[in-house]
């Protein structure tokens, strides 16, 4: 514990969510440990990323592959390194594969998705290492779940460590005061990703959790998806017509609609939480409140490198402050 953490009578907690992968965001997040003088770090969601981007060897032994929606062909090994730390920053993961291998993933999208998963773990795994080492001798706790992007075959290998908690669909006992309530999936989306669930099976799910938390009015929830109407959910409206969904314009702008989740609205308008930490809406930076429960989102901008995060100072029966951060 740091001199300045010995000396405050409230928790100090920074707040991230929809890293998607992203190296260089991650490293930063472990960065804030001590830059912002925390005494708990916390991931609100969509740990991995979305997606695979093919480096593919040619015959001549040289490779291409794209990067920020441009082409790159012709690299030798010497100038494959950066752009390979420059995709994995950006969110994507870059696999290196032959012209055949790459026409094989292609003819059979299960090998694909098997591929992906890998990727996943492998990260998950990774991520969770560099964090107990970086934690350890700083004495600080992260907490972290998953989120609608993250599949389940993956996060089945999140393991917990002494300074790293994978808490998703858990309640666990934050300190003396406070408990953490970890819940990473999230109503439907035009995207049809991996954790959603309809508000009925939400509720479902959900609802066992609350029954555990021993003290709502001092318990800190950790969800992905923020509440609906909140204003931390305001998204643009997609045409699911389309594929991939576009957003809906009108009047020459894009039309904003709340795509919250309903089932997290009327369970904290019901057991009012001190705190609720979000993600998922990833043009949102917002502070709301639902009766006395104080809402977050620090949103996200994981593929230009940019952490975007949010400092909480906890009492015991009441946020002291808030502040959101970006860099």
């Amino acid at each position: 514990m740091s001199r300045e953490q010995s000396k405050r009578n409230f928790k100090r907690l920074f707040l991230a969510a929809d890293l998607h992968g992203s190296e260089i965001t991650f490293r930063k997040f472990l960065a804030a440990a001590t830059f912002y003088d925390v005494d708990a770090l916390l991931i609100g969601g969509d740990l991995t990323a979305k997606s695979i981007t093919p480096i593919v060897q040619q015959k001549d032994g040289r490779y291409s592959t794209r990067l920020a929606g441009a082409t790159r062909e012709n690299l030798t090994e010497a100038e494959l390194t950066p752009i390979e730390k420059a995709i994995a920053d950006s969110g994507p993961y870059p696999v290196r594969m032959t012209e055949d291998d790459y026409s094989r993933y292609r003819a059979n999208p299960d090998k694909i998705e098997s591929l992906f998963t890998d990727r996943m773990i492998d990260q998950i795994r990774r991520w969770t290492a560099m964090a107990e080492k970086h934690l350890a001798p700083l004495n600080i706790p992260l907490y972290w779940i998953g989120g609608n992007d993250d599949k389940s075959e993956a996060l089945l290998h999140a393991e917990s460590t002494r300074h790293v908690h994978y808490i998703d669909e858990k309640v666990v006992r934050f300190d003396r005061d406070h408990e953490i309530l970890g819940f990473g999936w999230t109503n439907p989306s035009p995207w049809h990703t991996p954790r959603e669930l309809s508000e009925d099976r939400l509720q479902k799910r959900l609802d066992p959790l609350l029954s555990r938390v021993e003290d709502p009015a001092h318990c800190i929830y950790l969800m992905h998806a923020p509440p609906h109407g909140t204003g931390l959910d305001i998204a643009p409206k997609l045409d699911e017509s389309t594929d991939p969904p576009k957003p809906v314009i009108s009047g020459g702008q894009e039309v904003l609609i709340p795509v919250g989740s309903t089932t997290f609205r009327e369970a904290i308008l019901e057991t009012q939480p001190l705190l609720g930490l979000h993600g998922h809406i990833h043009e949102t930076k917002n502070g709301a409140k639902l009766k006395r429960s104080l809402l977050i989102d620090p949103g996200s901008e994981y593929n230009s490198g940019t952490l975007r995060g949010a400092i909480v100072n906890l009492e015991r029966d009441r946020v002291l402050s808030y502040q959101f951060t970006s860099g």
